[in-house]
């Protein structure tokens, strides 16, 4: 089993949507998959068509409910442990051990965890687990500072891999200046993620892309990125 953390303490970098659909492609590889929505907002968990799961990530890492009682199996052949507002509540102290979570996970191939945006302990505690971190950006500096901020918390959780940058909605492609400054601090994971009113068509239906227009450009970057990480991550 390998864990893939997804994070940028910015919004708006397509962090869940990437989440969703690395999830699809990665299901697509038959890799068995489960995604963990550690966002309180819940906004992958909504992609999902999923509202106001009886139990969700909150009670899950409370301990309150056992794996199997805690997983959705969504409709795109990936399973999902479902988010809520009620993540807010969670006293991360208190939840179970990082190596409990790796032992109750260990029947799936990969499992790819959506993480909040914003300061939260929430992402420091799936960290210090991570086998792989991507931080999805926009080329917009704000995305990067939020990149640049989620490279501290993953230093303060003690993880030593080297850090994933995934560029999405990219009008254009990526000049060697900005390749340079960004080999400073990351990996830079190509091809970049294009632009595309798809997606949000897309997630107005419950679907990722990759289900939705399965041809599309989009679709192909998703399925390419996918299968450079389950390379890196030893899965292929």
């Amino acid at each position: 089993m390998k864990t893939l953390v997804i994070a940028n303490s910015a919004g708006g970098v397509g962090k869940s949507t990437s989440a969703h659909c690395i999830a699809v492609a990665a299901s697509e590889y038959g890799k068995k998959v489960l995604v963990i929505d550690a966002d309180p907002s819940a906004g992958l968990t909504f992609a999902c068509g999923i509202e106001n799961p009886r139990v969700s990530t909150k009670e899950f890492l409370s301990g309150q409910f056992s794996i199997d009682a805690s997983i959705i199996k969504s409709g795109e052949r990936f399973s999902i442990i479902a988010s809520s507002s009620r993540l807010l509540a969670i006293d991360i102290d208190q939840a179970i051990s990082p190596a409990k979570l790796i032992e109750l996970l260990a029947s799936f191939d990969l499992v790819i965890i959506d993480t909040p945006t914003g300061v939260s302990r929430i992402t420091t505690y799936f960290m210090a687990s991570a086998d792989l971190i991507v931080l999805t950006s926009t080329t917009e500096i704000l995305s990067l500072r939020g990149a640049l901020n989620s490279k501290d918390y993953a230093e303060s959780a003690g993880y030593s891999g080297q850090l994933q940058l995934l560029i999405t909605k990219a009008t254009q492609l990526l000049d060697d200046e900005f390749k340079s400054l960004i080999g400073e601090d990351f990996a830079l994971l190509e091809p970049t993620i294009r632009s595309s009113l798809q997606v949000s068509a897309s997630q107005s239906q419950a679907k990722s892309v990759l289900t939705l227009d399965t041809k599309s450009e989009v679709a192909a970057d998703y399925r390419e990125i996918t299968y450079l990480l389950l390379e890196k991550l030893e899965l292929i």
